[in-house]
């Protein structure tokens, strides 16, 4: 299996590290990543050309986005994945953050043009539960097919406050409300959020974190 892992991280990241150690007892693990953190990218690409470093034939740094990770791997490189995986993301992609997720959005970026794509994320707390579980997770999208270039895979790990996780279960995408709290002090603008409501569904990818959980959920394109 041919396997290309990027990230929004960059490419010193010690989750994409992991990440590449643990993919590479399934295949071919080709690392794409960005030179420097693009969290918050979601699929913006940049215009007109890309400058990269090879660090050697199986690992790039990219001046540019996730997103143009998977572009310039794919069309720079020629790279044919069986399989695109993106992370493991430092902090979670769940409910409205999918829109803005540079993880994701390398991952959608991927099934635009036709491959299977995984989104990985976690608790920025913490490690400890995907250092545990991720071989697993990967062991059980891959034997009951789960992937599909028809949507991305958006895979999120449970809260760090947990030992380990009661399991995998099927999710939705929560888009739930956030009350947004702001200041602006010498000329910089500061933002925060919290949210808003109790009542989070029992089948969505933010109730699964919560509970110990490890969320698997279909995000389409379009």
């Amino acid at each position: 299996m041919n396997i290309l892992l990027v990230n929004d991280d960059g490419i010193d990241s010690t989750r994409l590290k992991f990440t590449e150690k643990v993919l590479s007892h399934y295949g071919q693990v080709t690392v794409v990543a960005p030179k420097v953190q693009q969290s918050g990218k979601s699929v913006a690409i940049s215009m007109g050309s890309i400058k990269f470093k090879k660090h050697d034939d199986y690992h790039y740094a990219v001046e540019g986005t996730p997103a143009d990770c998977v572009t310039f791997a794919l069309y720079g490189l020629n790279v044919q994945p069986d399989i695109v995986v993106s992370g493991v993301n430092n902090g979670y992609n769940i409910g409205v953050d999918t829109m803005y997720s540079g993880t994701v959005g390398a991952a959608m970026q991927a099934n635009y043009h036709g491959y299977s794509s995984i989104a990985l994320s976690a608790d920025h707390k913490g490690f400890e539960i995907v250092e545990q579980e991720l071989s697993h997770v990967i062991t059980h999208i891959l034997d009951h097919k789960l992937y599909s270039n028809e949507f991305v895979l958006n895979v999120n790990f449970p809260k760090n406050k947990f030992d380990k996780s009661k399991g995998i279960i099927n999710t939705k995408t929560a888009f739930l409300k956030y009350e947004v709290y702001s200041r602006i002090e010498n000329d910089t603008f500061y933002i925060e959020r919290e949210l808003i409501t109790d009542d989070i569904p029992k089948d969505s990818d933010r109730y699964a974190i919560e509970n110990s959980y490890i969320s698997i959920a279909k995000i389409k394109l379009f």
